[in-house]
């Protein structure tokens, strides 16, 4: 799979991995802005079933958003937006029904937004998981990390914002 990468300067071409590829549609000082094929194909079979190309993006991600960190000088925030990148991602692939899932990744004044479309239109629910529960924290790990989250209207994006530390302003 062949994937372009544009930025402002140049249009190149971008590997996140050495077996896959995603298009780039932009990265700097602006932000990340990444459109991720699916394998999976939705409908079939349980929500829950990710191929094994899609489980490994999550990770993917969560690498690509560090390096916009440090490109911006917000190591201190890494942790907290490379769990909230994760578990958005793994729900996008997981439940969502488009063939491809975006990510941004964008800096305002004072805080950090991260933005997951997935193409469907059902809600994601924040529920609590049983002790016993392997799966069902991830949004309510993000609702606790993130200074606020939310859905679309339409509900194809599921976002979250991260205050960005005073002194690094």
């Amino acid at each position: 799979m062949t994937a372009t990468a544009t930025s402002s300067a140049a249009t190149t071409q971008q590997d996140l991995s050495s077996t896959s590829a995603v298009r780039r549609l932009s990265t700097g000082d602006r932000g990340m802005d990444l459109c991720i094929p699916r394998s999976s194909r939705p409908g079939l079979g349980s929500a829950r079933e990710m191929s094994e190309k899609d489980r490994l993006w999550p990770g993917r991600v969560r690498r690509t958003g560090r390096e916009q960190l440090r490109t911006w000088g917000l190591d201190i925030l890494c942790e907290p937006v490379e769990l909230c990148l994760s578990e958005l991602v793994t729900n996008a692939m997981r439940y969502g029904r488009g063939p491809v899932v975006g990510v941004r990744l964008y800096r305002t004044a004072s805080c950090l937004v991260i933005e997951v479309t997935d193409g469907s239109p059902d809600r994601p629910v924040l529920s609590a998981a049983g002790p016993y529960e392997e799966s069902g924290r991830g949004l309510a790990l993000v609702a606790a990390i993130a200074e606020s989250w939310g859905v679309s209207d339409d509900g194809t994006c599921t976002w979250c914002r991260l205050s960005v530390p005073e002194e690094q302003l």
